[in-house]
């Protein structure tokens, strides 16, 4: 995205910001017309062209006016707003004596210049705040002759409230920004929970019923049994599968997106509707250990054992299940691997997960298929959701 995106992004308008801004800028108008009214009430002795500052007085009324009825500040009014300010500054040496103008006599916008500046941070943040800032500046520097110690004061004063009110701008935006991405998100995860309900009720459950019926009436059916299988794969992954929409920066990696890498049309991945980020290192190690398990189904369960990679969380520790509906693993052959030396099991996926703080179990009977259960440690983020998943038929 480019920085003209990024900009356009950040300061489009929004009608709960900008109506709430907007007012906020219409009474501060008001507010400061009326104290500078007051101002030049006190010294309107020292008045010598009574018309042209009733002129100029009055155009500061009429824009007051006229400006709270645009929706948000555009280049147009905000040129027209500097305008007004610049010209009431540099019209004090024009309206005031001149032993009122060396005795430092408050310019005719007097604070109602600050207005400028708010106008401009709310059209484009501290930027916008700054560069209003300077222009009034400057023209406070032409009004005096010397600058005094209420020059400079003002001038710091509207470059602190350009910078402030930008400031918050920026962040306002911000926050508005990752509120809509966040309500967006949650929009789809709700739709995508909807309908994995529905097609898991539904067409699910009639494809695994074809592909066991078809299996158990045999001859041409079997055919019919693997298209079955086939798209139940298919529409599981559709309804389950979770990609990233955003990388993320430093040491934690989402552990659903690395199991994802081991989808195949014999293994299916069955992942939470969301992210779940953890450590780098131990996302590495949880990756390996479940690889090796694959490796072993690949190996051991037969040609034609099928896999299913579950991941859950609870407030303590995650849970990754690797089930298979091969030949299954006779009792005490895990012990008499790790005695001859084999370390599929106790040291690729048991050492491992140790490595890290975590444990694996085993769980098998001949011909009924082999279930590893990988626990490691992690606590839940206060507020994340849990996972949503697609039940298949799995073993």
């Amino acid at each position: 995205m480019s920085e003209l995106d990024g900009h356009a992004r950040r300061y489009a308008p929004s009608p709960l910001f900008d109506s709430t801004a907007g007012r906020g800028l219409a009474v501060y108008r008001f507010l400061a017309l009326g104290y500078a009214g007051v101002i030049i009430m006190m010294n309107r002795d020292q008045v010598v062209r009574p018309v042209i500052l009733t002129l100029t007085f009055a155009a500061l009324i009429a824009w007051s006016l006229v400006a709270p009825w645009f929706p948000r500040p555009s280049r147009v009014a905000l040129a027209v707003e500097t305008l007004l300010v610049v010209a009431g500054i540099l019209l004090t040496n024009v309206v005031y004596s001149e032993e009122a103008l060396a005795a430092g006599v408050a310019t005719i916008p007097g604070v109602w210049a600050g207005a400028a500046v708010m106008a401009g941070a709310l059209f484009s943040g501290i930027r916008g705040g700054v560069i209003i800032a300077t222009i009034i500046a400057i023209a406070d520097l032409i009004q005096v002759a010397e600058p005094n110690e209420l020059t400079r004061h003002n001038i710091v004063l509207l470059y602190l409230l350009g910078i402030l009110i930008g400031l918050a701008v920026n962040l306002a935006r911000e926050s508005q920004n990752r509120l809509e991405a966040a309500l967006t998100a949650r929009e789809r995860l709700s739709e995508r929970e909807r309908i994995a309900r529905a097609v898991h009720d539904g067409v699910l459950q009639s494809l695994a019923y074809i592909n066991r019926r078809g299996r158990e009436i045999g001859g041409a059916s079997v055919e019919l049994a693997d298209l079955a299988a086939e798209q139940e794969r298919s529409l599981r992954t559709l309804v389950t599968r979770y990609e990233p929409a955003v990388d993320r920066a430093g040491d934690q990696v989402d552990l659903a997106a690395t199991l994802a890498r081991h989808r195949t049309d014999r293994v299916d991945v069955v992942l939470p509707a969301g992210p779940l980020e953890i450590q780098a290192a131990v996302a590495t190690e949880v990756d390996a250990a479940v690889a090796a398990a694959l490796d072993n189904v690949r190996q051991h369960a037969g040609a034609d054992a099928r896999a299913w990679v579950l991941l859950d969380q609870d407030d303590d520790e995650l849970q990754v299940i690797i089930r298979d509906d091969g030949v299954g693993v006779a009792p005490g052959r895990l012990v008499e691997a790790a005695s001859e030396g084999r370390i599929g099991a106790s040291g690729s996926i048991r050492g491992r997960l140790r490595d890290v703080g975590g444990d694996a179990t085993w769980s098998s009977r001949p011909g009924a298929g082999c279930t590893v259960t990988m626990r490691i440690p992690h606590r839940r983020e206060s507020g994340a959701p849990h996972g949503v998943y697609a039940q298949g038929s799995g073993p």
